[in-house]
């Protein structure tokens, strides 16, 4: 498994299934299988603070995630649960870097 490394260039909050993260890969080369639905990533905010959130789902309009899409596009978009999210009042911002495979 190759380490990876996706800046957060922007984040919207979806009702009633949760925020979705615009990730811009930066480093690395992520399988398909690293980043899919239940799959975990690690977000770490410019600060330092970091948390572990759940990929719940693949954004509708981005299009079936494949390799070669995603090393084309060099960006994915995630649907991760609010409560993931947003902890202890502190959302994910654009800024945050997420990082993986978390082991």
């Amino acid at each position: 498994m190759s380490d990876f490394r996706f800046n957060v260039s922007d984040v919207v909050y979806v009702p009633l299934r949760g925020m979705l993260l615009r990730l811009r890969l930066l480093e690395g080369e992520p399988d398909t299988a690293q980043v899919k639905p239940g799959r975990k990533l690690r977000l770490k905010s410019p600060g330092g603070d970091e948390r572990v959130v759940t990929i719940k789902d693949h954004s509708a309009t981005g299009g079936r995630v494949t390799k070669k899409t995603l090393m084309t596009k060099r960006e994915l978009d995630v649907i991760i649960p609010t409560e993931d999210g947003i902890r202890d009042q502190e959302p994910v911002e654009i800024g945050w870097e997420a990082l993986g495979p978390v082991r």
